[in-house]
């Protein structure tokens, strides 16, 4: 982790990301299946569900200093990716963006059946 991710208040996943723990995770579901169990996760961890836009698939959730956008990525019809951007309300952040993330991902990936991390699809 570099020095600058300490002060960074916004993390973002992709496909083709240098970090690894900070791919874009693809899981063996349809997309409602993925998005109920997203919020249902998310909740039980302490965020609350703000807005959700069933046309580009994206849900936003906060809490008290942390705001998490989902978006979701319809490969199949029985393959959805899970991204996400993170973005923090703290002076000086810690990383936190990134280990929420990757506490919520590792959440996800005991509820959901995980098929591949990052990809090889187009961006």
């Amino acid at each position: 982790m570099a020095i600058s991710d300490y002060f960074k208040n916004s993390f973002e996943t992709s496909n083709v990301n240098s970090d690894e723990q900070l791919r874009n995770h693809y899981y063996g579901s349809d997309v409602l299946t993925t998005q109920n169990q997203i919020s249902t996760t998310l909740k039980r961890a302490g965020f609350k569900l703000m807005h959700v836009d069933n046309h580009y698939h994206e849900m936003l959730f906060t809490n008290k200093k942390v705001e998490v956008i989902v978006t979701l990525l319809e490969m199949s019809m029985y393959e959805t990716g899970v991204a996400m951007k993170v973005n923090t309300h703290y002076l000086i952040s810690f990383a936190r963006g990134k280990k929420v993330i990757i506490d919520i991902y590792n959440l996800l990936d005991k509820t959901l059946v995980l098929k591949s991390k990052g990809s090889n699809y187009a961006e």
